[in-house]
């Protein structure tokens, strides 16, 4: 997300106030194509749908001169838009106010959508942002879940990518990958990990040894879940106080629970760490969202992964299940895997279709 940029769930609040809709029936959409009467077609950058109605959306430091509202205005004219909004975060003048009046450009000033606003931590891929209503809410745990092969390390390690990008520090938890292996393979795809890892904005722990001794201990009576619980989590804090970590992922989480209610709900639970957004992955045996069926529970919000082949070729799919205290949109979307990450591959989706190479990346879980 770029510097200036509005966070979705601020503008899907705004438009669901200024036109008394329902916030969980309207969706956000980046770079949207409409076709006008007169036969041109034109790119809304911000463009909110309903049902009936389609508001488009002008952000204040987007405007150099009052022709730039002019434009704005006979663009949504000939696209037969009649809801149109200016969200200004800076002073506008007499001209500015005047010309949306005349327009009918609802004005509203960000400053009263912005008080007690937590900033959310983007995943980078704007189709999936806008799904979240801008990304994830840090504090919480959320669940990446799908079978071997599906994307869930792909697209866990571009949230840390992209986080990096912005300047927040990540951490990447293997379980059960030692992290030449990983590296190996992250190499492979331009999203960036590899070189934020070499200037140390990803940091990443191997600590399968201490699984499978601190499991035997605990199937042996010499110590119960609850300690082991304490001495990973405290670990994890440490050096996520420590190096300043934003942004967590354990991949897979699997290896680190036993199928028991109760610690699967304390350890989830003790993960949840103020100002951090943290990712589990997880593959699929007892439900279709989870290893043991319970994690779904625990977690604020649950992205899942999945394929299947169609007309003899690799159909991927994306749904967001859950998303506690989050508008969102849980219609699935179809992707692929490229040299370049993941690309979104939905219709009417405006994407880059330079990286071909579909699936360079299976190796990744």
């Amino acid at each position: 997300m770029a510097e200036n940029e509005i966070d979705a769930d601020i503008i899907l609040r705004v438009v669901s106030k200024t036109f008394s809709l329902d916030i969980h029936n309207i969706h956000f959409h980046k770079n949207y194509k409409v076709s006008g009467i007169s036969g041109n077609e034109y790119n809304f950058s911000d463009i909110v749908t309903s049902d009936t109605d389609i508001i488009a959306i002008k952000i204040a430091h987007e405007i150099s001169s009052i022709n730039d509202l002019i434009t704005f205005n006979s663009q949504c004219m000939d696209a037969q838009i009649d809801k149109k909004i200016l969200i200004s975060d800076k002073e506008l003048n007499e001209n500015e106010v005047n010309i949306c009046h005349a327009f009918k450009i609802q004005l509203i000033d960000l400053k009263n959508y912005q008080n007690g606003y937590s900033k959310k931590s983007h995943f980078g891929i704007a189709e999936l942002d806008s799904k979240l209503s801008g990304g994830l809410r840090p504090g919480y745990v959320y669940l990446v879940s799908g079978k071997t092969g599906s994307g869930k390390t792909t697209l866990s390690s571009t949230f840390l990518a992209t986080g990096a990008k912005y300047g927040e520090k990540g951490l990447m938890v293997l379980t059960d990958t030692f992290p030449d292996l990983f590296l190996g393979n992250i190499r492979t795809m331009n999203i960036g990990f590899a070189k934020f890892y070499e200037d140390k904005m990803i940091e990443i722990m191997e600590i399968s040894d201490q699984i499978r001794v601190m499991k035997s201990d605990i199937s042996n009576g010499k110590t119960d879940f609850r300690k082991f619980i304490t001495k990973i989590v405290n670990e994890l804090k440490k050096i996520i106080i420590q190096k300043d970590i934003k942004r967590v992922v354990i991949d897979p989480i699997t290896l680190l629970l036993i199928p028991d209610d109760d610690y699967i709900n304390i350890f989830l639970n003790s993960l949840a760490m103020k100002n951090v957004t943290t990712i589990i992955t997880s593959g699929l045996r007892n439900s279709d969202l989870s290893m043991f069926g319970i994690e779904e529970y625990y977690t604020t919000g649950i992205i899942k992964l999945d394929y299947e082949m169609v007309d003899e070729k690799l159909s991927r799919t994306l749904k967001i299940v859950k998303m506690r205290g989050s508008v969102f949109d849980s219609s699935p979307s179809n992707f692929k895997i490229t040299s370049n990450g993941i690309i979104m591959t939905d219709k009417n989706v405006i994407i880059n279709t330079s990286a071909d190479n579909d699936d360079i990346f299976k190796n990744i879980r």
